[in-house]
């Protein structure tokens, strides 16, 4: 998504005038026990959850606000402070406010790169972590961590990062993910397919801020003065959050993503597909331990060198991509690197990626020498490459995912996918105790992301294989000129 900071966007009026009543579940914090605030940039906390923060601690809850990075880019064309200069302001710009929300809630800045958040994942996952295990969680249910963070969907890449750092955590601990818009108000509008609509098991939520949360949202909001009044009369100064953009947040609610808590709580109902264990909670992704353990016994535990089903499957995954050659390749779930051959060969560039260190050191074997092959152990979603992709491949690791991972997973292979790329998912159809999903529900979520058309499907009794472009895609025949 791509969109300025200038004014202009959508008015408020025209959110006011949606009519979204009927599709806006309201929230309630009796479940909640411990709050969890993660902001990509100072004021993200206090224009997306500053009313939620205030009522919890009026409630007195335990509140922890991330400051995943200190904003030091709102400015870069400014002729009178640096990015350092900005950093210290704003840093403390956001105590204030949080002190101004909440004046027992801890602050928690980890100083990571503005705009390059990405790269910093795991910094935020282990801060993330820490809190939501931090010794008093003891004391609740997982369900009564909140963790509140910038929504996945909102069109800047850092607030995209974080979010999905939080979806992971959420989704490996049990937390209660909730996720706020803040530049999609600007940049979307209410009939854009981009907001949930509860179809998918995910719902928005609002909550109501009485006087009391609302005056201390809006002194939280000013006291980040360099964001919302020009820091000079000079180009490059001009403010961040100008009055037609501040509007959004001076609502008497507050308008949260989430899906409905699994205990049916909120609504009485659990999410739509979304599987679980036999105590109801959802079930985990499973851990690098795992694979560590399953690799113990043997260099080549799938059989991929030796089984005619594997090379079977890859002679079929091969002939499915669309186009003879691929520029930049990325493949998730190398393992050994048997695929991996074969892809080097049609692609000028390949970084293939795998979270057990035993298969990479086979794989970097058989790859030695192979021009543009990177290897690299990379723990997913959370530990997501950078750049963009003309091919990916999702090698059968979707069902090794939580339902929230898996959801991370799909839209980052979406977000990396180039304008005119492919993704190529295949995964085994038959159940496997271990596995939190099975192959089938990996492909339904697949078809269910937004902007891509499924090119190619292939399903057997054993495995099925889908090819996914930004839409509308053109055909094989098509792109040799075959038919119009």
């Amino acid at each position: 998504m791509s969109f300025t900071h200038d004014a202009g966007g959508t008015s408020e009026r025209l959110w006011d005038k949606a009519g979204w009543s009927d599709r806006i579940r309201p929230l309630a914090l009796g479940d909640c026990a411990r709050l969890i605030v993660v902001a990509a940039h100072p004021d993200d906390e206090s224009l997306g959850a500053g009313g939620l923060i205030a009522v919890a601690g009026q409630l007195g809850m335990a509140i922890t606000v991330i400051l995943a990075t200190n904003g030091e880019a709102s400015h870069p064309r400014s002729p009178t402070l640096t990015p350092d200069d900005l950093a210290a302001v704003r840093r403390v710009e956001m105590v204030n406010a949080v002190r101004a929300l909440a004046p027992a809630a801890t602050v928690r800045l980890l100083d990571l790169p503005d705009g390059d958040l990405s790269q910093h994942r795991n910094s935020l996952e282990e801060a993330v972590s820490q809190e939501v295990a931090a010794e008093e969680a003891g004391s609740w249910p997982a369900r009564a961590t909140w963790v509140v963070a910038p929504w996945r969907l909102d069109g800047h890449p850092d607030h995209a990062a974080a979010g999905e750092v939080a979806a992971f955590v959420a989704g490996r601990t049990g937390a209660r993910l909730l996720e706020y818009p803040i530049w999609a108000w600007h940049w979307s509008a209410p009939e854009d397919p981009v907001w949930p609509t509860g179809d998918g098991g995910t719902e928005l939520w609002s909550l109501d801020l009485d006087a009391a949360a609302r005056e201390r949202k809006n002194t939280a909001m000013a006291a980040h003065t360099s964001q919302v009044q020009p820091l000079s009369e000079r180009p490059g100064d001009e403010a961040i959050v100008q009055p037609g953009f501040a509007a959004h947040f001076e609502r008497p609610y507050e308008v949260f993503i989430g899906a409905v808590p699994l205990d049916g709580a909120a609504a009485g109902a659990e999410p739509a597909g979304a599987a679980t264990t036999g105590t109801g909670a959802p079930p985990a992704s499973l851990t690098a331990g795992f694979f560590d353990e399953f690799y113990a016994g043997s260099a080549d535990p799938w059989g991929f060198e030796t089984r005619w089903y594997e090379a079977r499957k890859r002679a079929v995954t091969l002939a499915a991509l669309p186009l003879p050659r691929y520029g930049a390749a990325l493949e998730l779930g190398c393992s050994i690197g048997v695929l991996s051959r074969d892809l080097a060969d049609r692609c000028d560039t390949l970084l293939a990626t795998d979270i057990n260190a035993q298969a990479l050191a086979v794989a970097r074997d058989r790859l030695v020498g192979l021009p543009g092959v990177v290897v690299e152990r990379r723990a997913l979603p959370a530990e997501w490459p950078a750049g963009t992709f003309d091919l990916v491949v999702l090698s059968e690791i979707g069902y090794y995912c939580s339902p929230a991972d898996l959801a991370v997973l799909l839209e980052r292979c979406r977000q990396s996918l180039r304008p005119n790329g492919a993704l190529v998912a295949c995964h085994w159809r038959h159940p496997v105790g271990e596995y939190p999903l099975g192959g089938d529900e990996v492909h339904a979520a697949l078809a269910a992301l937004p902007g891509l058309d499924r090119t190619v499907q292939h399903v057997e009794r054993d495995f099925v294989l889908e090819v996914y472009e930004p839409c509308p895609a053109p055909s094989v025949a098509q792109r040799e000129g075959l038919v119009p």
